[in-house]
């Protein structure tokens, strides 16, 4: 066996994903759609990490996000690929090597909008990229309303990551990161904290019901995701994204998480709230991971790794009010080296 195309190691993940059923029960789209969306998101030969979003209840559909990291310098899109974003890779392909920063087009195909890209940008922390990322998508206006909301972030709240849909009317500006863990603890015992920390942000849609959903969710995990949305007219929006995480969980202990770990007891919990119904059963079997070898040009034998993870489930505030729930999973393919 030779070392799998792009297209290729999609392939045989996606087909893992949506095995037994599960692109009916989960998914909700066929693959044709999904594959060329990821076609059009392929620079270069390395392979992204990408994303899968769909819901735990109502009507099945996916989105996904296709990211990247260190890059070659200068890389370019073939010709009807990469949605219009050549000079935001180009940007990111020239920051220095070595960084953990990351990059990545989203794809909303369960509401048919595939022609047209999102942008992801996870700096960790490293604000300065904000300016020049912001000025290769032309949304500089977006500048001091992002940066007048990071400086409000509280200790444990930092901003890692943003992203938006760049040119679409009234779309915000979504920001987002990973709570510590000594704040995280301290929501979990007591949601009166994430209110003072609301309030320290300027966030207000929210109220002692939200709180505490918050802080009982957060009691089944071992960390979380937070993300505001800023508004084109710079104020904060009224939805709070609370993302639950998964990603500690490997591939061959997701099913125990599911029925019988901290992911059973946070999915009844969903249940039970009416944010999810019993499809989250189906999640687990969904995972998998594989080294296989395969032979190089020079005759010698590699290893390629294939995995798909639970990511993180995410529950969405909007005016306070929980919406219905979201599962994330993340597929990875690359050469195992030495390094």
């Amino acid at each position: 066996m030779r070392k799998p195309t792009q297209m290729e190691a999609f392939d045989m993940l996606y087909m893992i994903v949506k095995g037994d059923g599960r692109e009916e029960s989960l998914l909700g789209k066929d693959a044709e759609m999904v594959r060329e969306a990821y076609a059009k998101t392929l620079i270069g030969d390395e392979y992204p990490g990408i994303c899968f979003e769909f819901p735990l209840l109502g009507k099945c559909g996916l989105d996904f996000l296709a990211i990247y990291g260190e890059m070659e310098k200068d890389l370019v899109f073939e010709e009807g690929c990469g949605y219009g974003y050549q000079d935001m890779f180009r940007w990111f392909s020239r920051l220095p090597h070595g960084n953990p920063c990351s990059i990545g087009l989203e794809l909303d195909i369960s509401s048919d909008n595939s022609d047209k890209a999102g942008v992801y940008l996870q700096h960790r922390g490293k604000h300065e990229l904000v300016e020049p990322f912001l000025a290769t998508i032309h949304e500089e206006e977006r500048l001091a309303s992002c940066q007048a909301i990071m400086q409000k972030m509280p200790e444990g709240m930092d901003v890692a990551y943003l992203g938006l849909f760049p040119g679409r009317q009234g779309t915000p500006l979504r920001i987002g990161g990973y709570m510590d863990w000594t704040l995280f603890k301290e929501i979990a015992m007591d949601p009166d904290v994430l209110g003072k920390k609301f309030q320290q942000i300027g966030f207000e849609a929210y109220d002692a019901s939200m709180l505490k959903t918050c802080s009982s969710y957060m009691k089944h995990v071992p960390g979380i995701d937070f993300q505001f949305d800023i508004m084109p007219d710079g104020k904060l929006g009224d939805t709070f994204g609370l993302s639950l995480s998964f990603n500690k969980v490997s591939p061959r202990r997701s099913r125990e998480c599911m029925e019988a770990g901290y992911g059973a007891a946070l999915m009844q919990a969903l249940v039970q709230d009416g944010l999810a119904d019993d499809r989250y059963h189906k999640v687990a079997d969904a995972t998998f991971a594989k080294a296989v070898p395969f032979a190089k040009e020079d005759g010698s034998f590699g290893l390629f790794a294939l995995a798909v993870r639970m990511n993180y489930a995410k529950v969405k505030f909007k005016n306070a009010k929980a919406q219905p729930a979201k599962f994330y999973l993340t597929m990875h393919a690359k050469e195992l080296t030495d390094r």
